[in-house]
């Protein structure tokens, strides 16, 4: 059985109206580096209609245009309303049925980090996104898309992306914005930043934290997606870039300048961040 058998319901039952299915046929390119769209439509559908999957390889995003839906998905329950998005990594077990009479547009896509972003939204908002009536012309620009050939390929995962970013950036589901950083993680970056070409610990940063060194890392790593210390490291090859292409110091002097315990440090630390040598970065930027 192919992915199309799989994702459509032969037997649906409660469709009023129905606008599409559109069907895109992404190239192979696409479907190896770029997110891409299987298929879409729009509906105006009532009580009984209902569809429940068990295990589908795709991911399903909803924009409910009038009424309601009521979704299960992955231990929890919830309706969708006028202006809601939802997003269903379909390989869950899951259920969505009319409430009474709904028109909602859909569409199932694949490709590049889908998943990823799929597990990151699922875990910081979970899979109902209330109040996203900004989105309702993005929707309708995919199922217009989804109509053409492989040349709509690129604004198609432009599209896809662009609503799985604005979902990222906005309140979660419980209408709490999603917090980045706490005021403790984000006063102490601030200090490794302002910082960073000083010789300075990871103790003194989790002290400007308030927390133990254990504790400060633990919520640095969690809160800003790397350690302290790859930060620190990260800003003080900012700056040796721009001395490499501004300058012309000695890599002895950019390392110093940098904080660097040693060229040889600051020479081992650019390459296995850059693949090249400071030399060798040098001459690339002129």
């Amino acid at each position: 059985m192919n992915l199309r058998q799989q994702g459509i319901i032969r037997t649906e039952s409660g469709i009023l109206e129905k606008q599409g299915i559109y069907f895109h046929n992404a190239s192979s390119f696409a479907q190896q580096y770029l997110y891409y769209g299987l298929w879409g439509a729009e509906y105006v559908c009532t009580e009984p209609y209902q569809v429940n999957r068990r295990d589908f390889q795709a991911f399903l995003l909803f924009y409910i245009r009038e009424g309601a839906m009521q979704v299960t998905y992955r231990n929890q329950c919830f309706t969708a309303k006028t202006g809601d998005v939802v997003l269903l990594d379909c390989q869950h077990p899951h259920r969505y049925a009319a409430v009474n009479q709904v028109r909602f547009s859909w569409f199932h896509f694949q490709g590049s980090a889908s998943s990823a972003y799929c597990r990151e939204l699922w875990h910081s908002s979970g899979a109902h996104f209330p109040d996203s009536s900004v989105l309702s012309d993005s929707f309708d620009q995919m199922l217009r898309l989804f109509q053409l050939g492989q040349e709509a390929d690129d604004q198609i995962s432009v599209g896809i992306h662009s609503i799985l970013s604005h979902l990222h950036s906005r309140p979660n589901a419980q209408g709490t914005p999603v917090q980045h950083l706490s005021p403790q993680i984000a006063r102490a970056k601030q200090w490794l930043t302002e910082h960073a070409l000083e010789s300075i610990s990871i103790e003194a940063a989790a002290d400007i934290a308030g927390l133990s060194r254990y504790h400060f890392t633990r919520r640095f790593q969690r809160e800003a997606g790397n350690s302290p210390y790859t930060y620190l490291l990260e800003v003080r090859l900012t700056y040796a870039k721009q001395q490499l292409t501004e300058t012309e110091n000695s890599v002895e002097q950019i390392a110093f300048d940098c904080a660097f315990s040693s060229s040889s440090n600051f020479i081992r630390a650019f390459k296995k961040s850059t693949g090249m040598t400071p030399h060798q970065f040098r001459m690339l930027a002129y």
